[in-house]
């Protein structure tokens, strides 16, 4: 009896398909990449998936994002839009910092943002001045330095061997954030000792201005002609500051002279055809109106000799100073699906007196106006917090936050909630009298 046939089938079992997911997709929007500013306080924000997973910032110092070294660490809420955004724990010291965000999918797959580098400047700019050419006849000398920012160079040329003389003369330079070199003193500076003295104000509102070490020099008299022992004095006078404001004080200089004889007599005429009384070499006065203002100056030599300047000063409507400390608004909050959820209103670093005012425009919004006045005590000013707007807020809804006090330049800040798209946040100056307007540079 024969075995019956086996039949023997081959079947090939191809390996199981895995699934590979992509890595989420982050990026960091704000602050720039390269951005330097004096706020210790930034908001970060920018693009990631929704609905996956939370997205975590980690903060470095210095210009690389060194993995375990990070001296902050934040994460956001869950966010149902792709916008997300964060604000620190903690302000931030001067220098420069990296900024990198990451988010984890299900398929535990890391996203990574491309490093963001950012510094923070609260320092006033490094400011130099070499040393001119001493002794010297050259009236109108010229300087020299370093300076960090760009913004103008002022050298202040004081009388005597110590910046606390008057302020006789001057020279101007254009920052270069580098070397720089002024243009030739003015008005011309007379026989005797000087000390001049570097400044430079800062291109970040709010950071003080930059001052050089004085260094003294002295000017020497010019080599005296036959035909200048005879001519009369050559009257000539400058004023500082150059564009005075109503009733700031302003210093008249006499820059007249005499190469034949010592000028002994200053008569000076401040309402222009009016009658000259005498004085000194220098004058200080103000002027009580905006508007040209006709000055004239005679000087008297000992030979009986006289000339007379004339010049016209522009007197300039008063300028209100800028509020100090200058105030910040944080803001922070996170995208909803209907639109903000905001977690913190709150405005800080102020002096007291201040008045805050918060208006919401919209639908929506919890109330239309909160008014607060700020006080101070035994520990300063404290931040005002507005809780009534820390809530969710429904996209097309505007928030403006005035900070003023009286005689002051004070801070706007507008926040806008729009659909599909970041917040948008403007910044800008606001007058005593509430109209916004630009900041002013120094």
């Amino acid at each position: 009896m024969r075995a019956a046939p086996v039949l023997l089938v081959a079947i090939a079992v191809s390996p199981p398909l895995s699934a590979v997911a992509a890595p989420p997709s982050v990026t960091i929007a704000s602050p720039l990449n390269g951005s330097v500013s004096n706020n210790q306080t930034p908001s970060f924000s920018g693009i990631a998936e929704a609905g996956v997973s939370l997205v975590t910032l980690r903060l470095y110092k210095g210009p690389t994002a060194e993995e375990g070294a990070a001296i902050q660490e934040l994460t956001t809420l869950p966010f149902p839009l792709d916008a997300w955004s964060l604000e620190l724990a903690k302000p931030l010291e001067g220098g420069t910092y990296t900024a990198r965000a990451s988010q984890t999918n299900l398929a535990s797959e890391t996203g990574k943002s491309s490093p963001v580098t950012f510094t923070v400047d609260t320092a006033a700019p490094t400011v130099t001045l070499n040393s001119p050419e001493s002794p010297s006849s050259n009236a109108t000398p010229s300087f020299t330095g370093n300076a960090s920012d760009t913004t103008p160079v002022i050298v202040w040329i004081h009388a005597g061997a110590t910046p606390e003389g008057t302020v006789v003369s001057r020279a101007t330079a254009t920052g270069t954030g580098t070397g720089w070199t002024s243009g030739g003193a003015s008005p011309a500076l007379a026989s005797g000792q000087y000390t001049a003295l570097a400044t430079q104000a800062s291109s970040l509102l709010g950071n003080p201005s930059g001052r050089s070490a004085p260094v003294t020099f002295t000017v020497t008299p010019p080599p005296v002609t036959a035909a200048a022992l005879l001519a009369p004095p050559a009257a000539s006078f400058k004023w500082f500051p150059e564009l005075p404001d109503t009733g700031e004080p302003v210093s008249l200089v006499s820059s007249s002279t005499d190469a034949g004889s010592p000028i002994t007599g200053f008569a000076w005429a401040l309402a222009g055809n009016g009658f000259f009384q005498g004085g000194g070499a220098t004058l200080t006065t103000s002027f009580s109106t905006p508007g040209a203002h006709v000055v004239r100056l005679r000087v008297s030599d000992a030979a009986g000799r006289s000339s007379v300047a004339t010049e016209t000063i522009d007197v300039l409507a008063r300028t209100a100073p800028v509020m100090q400390p200058f105030p910040v608004v944080r803001i922070a909050g996170t995208v909803t699906g209907s639109g903000i959820r905001i977690r913190l209103l709150k405005v800080q670093q102020m002096p007291a007196g201040v008045r805050i005012t918060v208006r919401c425009r919209g639908h929506g919004c919890p109330t239309r106006s909160v008014r607060r006045l700020t006080v101070s005590s035994a520990r300063g000013v404290a931040p005002v917090e507005f809780r009534a707007f820390e809530r969710t807020l429904r996209f097309g809804v505007t928030l403006e936050i005035l900070v003023t006090a009286p005689g002051k330049i004070g801070k706007y800040t507008r926040f806008a909630i729009r659909r599909g798209r970041l917040p948008e946040r403007v910044d800008m100056c606001l007058d005593p009298a509430g109209v916004r307007l630009v900041c002013p540079s120094s």
